[in-house]
């Protein structure tokens, strides 16, 4: 296999596989940055349109509106560090593969998904050390499994797209590129929402919508994780027995009452003491819960009765 040389001085071989040298590049180093900015363009509106399927809340869109630029920031300086952690050792290691197996020339794109789960496991036990360190703790193995696949998946793209900058590009080619490949997320990013919007309204994506309970449903008891029960009677008299608190446990009698609050049913209870407070009704049909918020509701930190 005839060898020439490029203008960094690393061997190229004549079939445009090009050297370990050129994957260590800037303009890899930039067209992988792009593309992983694209697939978090893509995975941040696929995970909003699923949020908006579940009972937690997607957020608080405005003030994330806010916070992009800082968002922007922070995003590129992790997808620097995913650049040179997982996306270049992941082509590194498959021109190194390829190699060794006696296939001169370009690198395949399957030696590149080969790759991926090796250097991603590999990015999973270097970031997994450091977090460790810095907590001081040691996550579940499911954490760590799943950091693996997520890493593993993300590699592939943003390594095939940065092989490409690595043959033989100019400046302009790159920057082309690089524009190609993030503005490319964006405009997927915006479709998927497009459709996402598009399904809800139409009835396609079911958006989560709190199960419709009347008076004749909430009778009953209910109870939490900690042992206390609120029973809600026919007549309109509720009771608390041992109900968990923040800082303490009520009980008591008093009554409640089924109201319409801000478009959607919700539960008013009045029991002298500390149980005094409205619930809103969550779950599903077939299993309805009570919960009230504690502290922020963007937090999603609830005290939740479920019926028995």
């Amino acid at each position: 296999m005839a060898m020439t040389w490029d203008g960094a001085g690393g061997a190229r071989t004549a079939g445009g596989g090009g050297s370990l040298r050129d994957v260590w590049s800037g303009r890899a180093l930039v067209v992988s940055m792009a593309a992983l900015f694209a697939e978090a363009a893509c995975a941040t509106a696929g995970l909003v349109l699923y949020g908006f399927t579940l009972e937690a809340p997607v957020g608080n869109l405005f003030l994330a509106a806010f916070l992009a630029p800082v968002a922007l920031v922070l995003g590129a300086l992790l997808g620097l560090v995913l650049t040179a952690t997982l996306v270049l050792p992941t082509l590194t290691l498959a021109r190194w593969a390829a190699r060794r197996a006696g296939r001169q020339g370009r690198t395949r794109w399957w030696w590149t998904v080969a790759a991926a789960p090796v250097s991603a496991a590999a990015a999973t036990l270097a970031h997994g050390v450091l977090l460790a360190l810095l907590t001081r703790s040691v996550g579940p193995p499911a954490f760590y499994l799943a950091c693996w696949a997520a890493l593993a998946t993300a590699a592939v793209p943003a390594a095939l797209v940065a092989d490409i900058a690595t043959r033989g590009t100019g400046a302009r080619r790159t920057v082309r590129l690089t524009v190609v490949v993030a503005g490319g997320g964006l405009l997927t990013a915006f479709a998927l929402g497009g459709l996402g919007v598009a399904g809800m309204a139409t009835g396609l994506l079911p958006a989560y919508e709190p199960p419709r309970l009347g008076r004749a449903e909430l009778v009953g008891v209910w109870k939490d994780d900690g042992g206390g029960t609120l029973v809600l009677r026919s007549d309109g008299v509720a009771s608390a027995q041992r109900m968990s608190r923040p800082k303490d446990r009520c009980a008591g009698v008093g009554t409640w009452e089924l109201e319409r609050f801000m478009g959607k049913e919700e539960l008013w209870v009045d029991v002298a003491g500390d149980c005094r407070g409205r619930w809103h009704i969550g779950g599903t049909e077939e299993r309805p819960t009570l919960y009230y918020f504690l502290g922020d509701p963007d937090a999603w930190h609830r005290h939740v009765l479920t019926r028995k």
